[in-house]
């Protein structure tokens, strides 16, 4: 019965909105849906297993309210990565948006909850978030949305530049504190196919955490290379503990339905002083993705793919799989 009064909203407004909408009103608003399935298939001999999930649901319906003001609201609904391994999988229901957004010429805004732009153009460019997260995101950098307020300025296709206020929590968790989170960001096109991205992001705390990152990419008529480095300054508001690292990445479509893509990622902590490991070398290793996509439809993606992480650690291990991932997307 929850789950039906959840829906309830998302199945009547279109039909509201066809009734009430006129010539002068802007069109009806659109329900959506993303989904992130797969199966797994362990290639570690020493610990095999196999399993079917899904990993991510999203359900949103948006709505323009006028020329300029719209409004969207999004339920993600999915597994808490931060369970212990003992747990059993649970599903949990979030807001991943609920917010007011305005655009007028050059400028638009969001209040509420909505999406951060950190790793927006990254994640774009990567363009597999349903088979691995983009940097920021998996290594926990920042998160993917939050609560607060933001408004991007873009005078010309060449250049653009944004600045957001939030929580500093993500999309996950209330605020409980009076620190918050201050990002901006300026995004280059010098020609086409080129962009260059750099942002900086500063937790307000005693002891502040802060965020340096960037982002170079180019697209040719088939091939799209990007790279990215990113350095994160007192870990958790814990002082001189940072975090760094790499990820590279490459996809070439050879037809309206394939494409093979590969990515290779390195995270790094340093060594404090009096130390002479990194504080977080257990966490400390590389990725490594690479595989096929196939697009049978336009709201279709299907992937086969490996993926392994590398353990820095002098006894740390691997853990490669492989990968059959799919998208749907209406």
């Amino acid at each position: 019965m929850k789950h039906l009064l959840i829906l309830l909203p998302f199945l009547c407004t279109p039909f509201m909105v066809r009734a009430q909408t006129t010539d002068k009103e802007p069109p009806p608003g659109k329900v959506s849906a993303r989904i992130y399935t797969h199966f797994n298939y362990s290639l570690d001999r020493d610990n095999p297993s196999t399993a079917f999930e899904v990993r991510r649901a999203y359900f949103g319906y948006k709505h323009h309210l006028n020329n300029h003001f719209s409004a969207e609201v999004k339920l993600d609904i999915g597994s808490v990565d931060d369970l212990s391994e003992f747990s059993l999988i649970r599903r949990f229901t979030y807001f991943k948006n609920a917010y007011l957004s305005y655009q007028n010429n050059h400028v638009k805004t969001w209040f509420g909850l909505f999406d951060m732009l950190q790793f927006k153009v990254q994640e774009k460019f990567w363009g597999y978030r349903y088979i691995y997260r983009s940097y920021m995101d998996e290594y926990r950098f920042g998160s993917s949305a939050d609560i607060g307020a933001g408004i991007q300025y873009s005078p010309s296709k060449t250049f653009s530049t944004d600045l957001i206020i939030s929580n500093g929590e993500g999309y996950k968790s209330l605020q409980f504190d009076n620190v918050y989170r201050i990002g901006a960001g300026i995004t280059l096109n010098p020609w086409d196919g080129l962009t260059i991205r750099t942002y900086y992001t500063l937790h307000t705390s005693e002891i502040p955490q802060m965020i340096f990152s960037g982002f170079l990419g180019y697209r040719f008529e088939k091939l799209r290379i990007g790279g990215e480095y990113n350095h994160q300054l007192n870990y958790r508001f814990n002082q001189g503990r940072s975090r760094y690292g790499y990820s590279f990445y490459s996809t070439y479509r050879y037809s309206n339905k394939w494409e093979i893509f590969a990515r290779y990622d390195q995270l790094y902590s340093n060594v404090l002083p009096e130390e002479e490991i990194p504080w977080n070398l257990a966490k400390d290793g590389s990725a490594i993705i690479a595989g096929v996509q196939f697009t049978p439809i336009q709201f279709v993606h299907v992937s086969l793919n490996y993926q392994d992480w590398v353990e820095y650690a002098e006894n740390g291990g691997s853990e490669p799989f492989l990968y059959l991932n799919f998208e749907i997307v209406f």
